[in-house]
């Protein structure tokens, strides 16, 4: 048995050699592919902060590295790409002076061609996070709407939980889903309660309040604290839905199955989601989305589980009366556009400003962008010309007359300056002071003009007129950067809302809410307190 073990092995080891030699004689050795490549320099930081760790233009800064002697005089130092003058280098120390114009980010060391990456320095600004808001998880999901209402702030958006509070299994349950109420300091406020708020997706685009003191909220949902909506819902003041029993017809032999309560605000569209609403007077309601019927619910033909509906073609933007009736006086049954709905504003004498991705509007001529009058019709001094590729985002603010446009353009009016963010007085004209500077390869998403004039910008970009700044912007009149106002870097997300507040020192503040993940170093969860010290 041995002897034939031993065969076995010897056979086995013999083509495992034959094998071997077979494969060696394919085998073809390339080039080393590290070849030719540089060696490491060893220089690197030693410590992972500077001295000191936050400056201000002009100041002084000492980083701690090693293996710096052997290339003194041939150093190229940055922070956040912004190249920095290095005062003095030695072998385990390097000294720069912070530029005037610069903004928050790590340090590198170029040499050679090669890249040392170094340690974070905070540059000081006028404009940072509150220290003293006492929100710190902020809400799970994006933020699309800010009203300021009875001291706190309604947030709606497209969220399930705030702070970490919503618990949906248990006796004890807690729902934070598309609206919640939080007072001065970004806590929550209990002196509205929305219930189960809407059902597990979609979200709340929009909300107004009504002169009665009602809201008005519209979005892509379809329940409202369990009771069945159609993409817009009216609340009374308390946040509860309003609600009203009617007469149904019972298909059952329950005689509850003769009752339902339902929605007062009778009311929902077909076709797409409303984006925004706004309260004009007699308690009625602008709504403008991507819709193109709408209808309302007959209770006397319906029953709990079934409803009729009666349908009206409306497209894009109409005007409901404060029990969800459609206004017949607003131009109804007309083409809308032609192309799809982005954003809207209303401005001035209830005229609504709206902009997308269509060329006309009731076949009229409109390059992405119409005003609509109280009643309906397209304003025909309102024709803006130039390269419009596409509007994402249009704002306005009242105190300064101004309507804020982003997107993708150029020439707008007819001045080549006039690209990324333009400017509009009421009347459709040109505010000619304001040029955006040099965004490199980015674009503006977002553009909204402060109360005292300065406009923030947010967008995908890294650079404006060429110094590292990243997608937020608190720009001048004329589009100018004060470097106190721009200090901090990194921002990453998208703005939808802006509402003007106070800090917790009493200083001007600014409530952002969007799609965020950060703003500086610190991680935000869709909404921050930014103060602007003057």
């Amino acid at each position: 048995m041995k002897i034939k073990l031993y065969k076995s092995f010897y056979l086995l080891f013999a083509l495992a050699s034959i094998a071997f030699t077979a494969c060696n004689k394919e085998i073809v050795t390339g080039e080393d592919p590290y070849a030719g490549g540089k060696g490491s320099l060893g220089i690197g930081f030693i410590k992972n902060y500077p001295n000191p760790s936050f400056a201000k233009p002009g100041e002084l800064v000492d980083f701690y590295v090693k293996g710096l002697k052997p290339f003194i005089g041939k150093i190229d130092f940055f922070v956040n790409n912004t190249q920095v003058e290095v005062v003095t280098a030695q072998d385990s120390l390097v000294t720069i002076k912070v530029p005037m114009e610069i903004s928050s980010g790590d340090a590198k060391i170029v040499v050679d061609g090669q890249v040392f990456y170094g340690p974070r320095l905070e540059i000081d600004g006028n404009a940072s996070l509150d220290a003293n808001y006492e929100m710190i998880n902020g809400f799970r999901g994006s933020v699309s709407d800010i009203l300021p209402n009875a001291g706190g702030f309604i947030v709606t958006g497209f969220f399930n939980n705030f702070e970490n509070q919503a618990v949906e299994t248990g006796s004890n349950r807690v729902y934070r889903r598309g609206i919640h109420f939080i007072d001065a300091s970004g806590k929550t406020s209990t002196s509205m309660s929305f219930g189960r708020g809407i059902g597990s997706s979609g979200g709340i685009s929009s909300i107004a309040k009504l002169s009665s003191g009602s809201f008005i909220i519209g979005g892509n949902f379809s329940t409202f604290n369990n009771k069945q909506v159609y993409g817009i819902a009216k609340l009374y003041s308390n946040g509860q839905l309003d609600s009203t029993i009617v007469d149904v017809i019972n298909t059952t032999s329950n005689p509850k199955n003769s009752l339902d309560t339902v929605s007062s605000f009778n009311a929902g569209l077909f076709g797409g989601t409303v984006l925004r609403v706004f309260s004009v007077k007699d308690d009625k309601v602008m709504v403008v989305g991507n819709f193109d019927r709408y209808f309302k619910i007959d209770y006397d033909y319906s029953s709990r589980d079934n409803r009729r509906t009666i349908v009206t073609d409306a497209k894009h933007v109409i005007r409901l009366r404060a029990d969800g009736s459609l206004d017949s006086t607003y131009m109804i049954k007309n083409e809308g556009a032609n192309g799809m709905i982005m954003d809207a504003a209303m401005i001035d004498g209830e005229r609504i400003v709206v902009i997308g991705t269509f060329t006309s509007y009731n076949g009229k001529p409109a390059p992405g962008i119409v005003c609509l009058n109280a009643d309906g019709s397209v304003d025909p001094a309102f024709n803006l010309s130039g390269t419009i590729t596409r509007l994402i985002s249009v704002t306005y603010n009242a105190a300064q007359k101004k309507i804020a446009l982003a997107g993708i353009f150029n020439g707008l009016g007819g001045n080549a300056n006039i690209k990324g963010v333009a400017l509009l007085n009421t009347d459709g004209s040109i505010d000619k002071q304001f040029v955006l500077g040099d965004v490199g390869t980015g674009n503006a998403n977002y553009a909204q003009v402060l109360n005292n004039g300065r406009v923030v910008v947010n967008g995908s970009f890294t650079l404006y007129n060429g110094i590292g700044r990243t997608n937020m912007l608190i720009l001048e009149k004329d589009g100018s950067l004060l470097q106190k106002f721009n200090a901090q870097a990194p921002f990453s997300g998208s703005i939808s809302r802006i509402v003007e507040t106070k800090s917790s020192t009493g200083e001007p503040a600014l409530l952002v809410g969007g799609s965020i993940s950060q703003y500086g170093v610190k991680t935000v969860g869709n909404f921050f307190r930014l103060e602007i010290k003057e």
